[in-house]
């Protein structure tokens, strides 16, 4: 099997080159977990007229999409030799477009949504190729994530991430739907986060940087394009 690890800013993968071969469904759940253990998910990487990532949790189900999964997807097509330093491929949250840049990986994120759903605890719903639930919350350290995450994530099926405002910078941490637990980094929530931090908070700032339990990550605005850069590692 061409299996390999990687690791963007926390989050965890282990990353399946199927290029050439055809997987069902059910033969990917079952190698998710059988080999996934206690990372984040798994990625699949496909190529049909371009490549495509398809991203399972850790719970063997796969999702629409995953911001630091698709960051560790392009820095694997580069260590593969596949690409040299920009790629276009697809995922089923749509086209993605990747890039090197500074020794880091940055990714145009999908289109960003937002719904009026609401929660027992007030918060903003945005969906960012998979849906979450930002909360602002006071002390970020000090917030019950298994606790309070798990009741949000069943009452919304969405991830939730709590965040704490800083100055123009934000402290994050989230509960991950599909690893049913807090991860270490969460790129479709830090893109989430910030966009809706960006908002509420009223800054005109291009660039917010997330702090995350795993590390930091810039989330990018350029026009209607929203951004997420970070480093990743081949573990």
């Amino acid at each position: 099997m061409e299996i390999s690890y990687y690791t963007a800013t926390g989050n965890s993968f282990v990353m399946y080159d199927s290029v050439g071969k055809t997987l069902t469904y059910e033969e990917k759940s079952d190698l998710v977990l059988k080999n996934v253990g206690d990372r984040d998910g798994m990625i699949f990487v496909e190529k049909k007229d371009k490549f495509f990532m398809d991203y399972f949790n850790r719970d063997g189900q796969r999702a629409e999409f995953c911001g630091n999964g698709a960051r560790s997807f392009v820095k694997y097509l580069h260590d593969a030799g596949y690409i040299k330093e920009n790629v276009l491929f697809d995922s089923f949250a749509g086209q993605v477009e990747g890039h090197l840049v500074d020794g880091e990986i940055m990714i145009k994120m999908p289109k960003i949504r937002t719904d009026d759903k609401l929660g027992s605890v007030a918060g903003h719903y945005v969906v960012v190729g998979v849906p979450h639930y930002v909360i602002f919350v006071d002390d970020v350290k000090n917030v019950d994530v298994k606790k309070l995450g798990f009741r949000l994530r069943n009452e919304l099926d969405a991830n939730i991430d709590f965040v704490e405002i800083k100055d123009h910078e934000i402290e994050m941490r989230t509960y991950e739907r599909g690893v049913e637990g807090e991860t270490k980094a969460c790129g479709t929530g830090a893109t989430a986060s910030a966009y809706v931090s960006r908002i509420t908070q009223r800054w005109h700032v291009q660039k917010i940087n997330v702090s995350v339990p795993g590390g930091n990550l810039k989330v990018i605005f350029k026009g209607k394009d929203v951004y997420l850069q970070g480093g990743v590692d081949n573990v």
